[in-house]
């Protein structure tokens, strides 16, 4: 297949390029600064700039994937909350116009979204969510909310567009990261992980699929952040002294419904397998 990944050179990303170029798949990587990342893939990799010109080239892409988004992980001024959401919504415009002037019809875009969608600003949670929720009331949920409704604009062109709703990512690096640190959230609040190999499966999956709409992308087995906590510091010595923090407040037990009506069979069902498989 031709494939077009807006955003690529983030984590999900990356991974995604790693596992599709194995297949033998035609990827192009769309980028603001295509030069600064030559290096990071091979050469079977084709990065393009947003001022590509180029039907002949691009005609035949029957897929695009949109990741872009800037990181959330920063402190909040009016500027980058701009930009968390113009990086979301304003981009799927341009995309829209890149598509057109270099003629691609793709059968299908995938957008990554997030499980911040039902997030709410008194982060008290009871219940479950699914797909079929309604959304939260914070800055995020309204991003998740703007960001999947922006991509209405490729409806009226028979696209099939699916919504990845991602949890909190599972990868080596994310990890050691945490293994020696402080755990996040309000123990009793659920963690929406997801292993990384699970997203990477489930847009390989929604690409030769006929699905459409929003898919929650988190582990089918819901755990605690209490449950969580001893998985990824086992020294019960360091979890006495360690408090836990409140840098996380999304809590709802997320339930990956439609992701499991699919018919895609999660590689990682437990979060003690997923933990584990970054130790070897």
């Amino acid at each position: 297949m031709n494939i077009l990944i807006v955003g690529g050179t983030g984590t999900i990303g990356t991974h995604l390029v790693h596992s599709l170029s194995k297949q033998n798949h035609k990827i192009f990587l769309l980028s603001r600064n295509p030069e600064k990342y030559y290096k990071k893939f091979n050469q079977n990799i084709s990065l393009i700039g947003w001022d590509t010109d180029n039907s002949n080239l691009l005609e035949d892409i029957d897929v695009v994937i949109k990741l872009s988004g800037e990181s959330v992980l920063k402190f909040w001024t009016k500027k980058i909350k701009k930009r968390i959401l113009s990086s979301r919504v304003n981009i799927t415009k341009d995309l829209k116009k890149f598509l057109e002037i270099n003629h691609i019809n793709p059968k299908v875009i995938v957008n990554a979204s997030a499980v911040g969608y039902y997030a709410k600003q008194d982060a008290i949670y009871s219940g479950s969510v699914d797909e079929f929720s309604s959304n939260g009331d914070t800055f995020l949920a309204n991003v998740c909310k703007a960001n999947e409704e922006s991509c209405n604009i490729f409806t009226n062109d028979g696209i099939r567009i699916v919504h990845l709703r991602i949890g909190l990512v599972l990868t080596k690096e994310f990890y050691n990261l945490v293994k020696f640190t402080p755990h996040m959230g309000t123990k009793n609040n659920f963690f929406p992980w997801i292993h990384i190999d699970d997203v990477v499966g489930f847009i390989e999956f929604s690409m030769i699929n006929d699905i459409k709409g929003p898919f929650n992308l988190v582990g089918p087995n819901p755990t605690t952040h209490q449950q969580f906590n001893p998985i990824v510091i086992p020294i019960r010595f360091l979890r006495n002294i360690i408090p836990m923090t409140e840098m996380l407040l999304y809590g709802y037990k997320t339930i990956p419904k439609r992701t499991l009506e699919s018919g895609y069979k999660f590689k990682f069902v437990d979060v003690k397998d997923a933990i584990s498989s970054f130790k070897k």
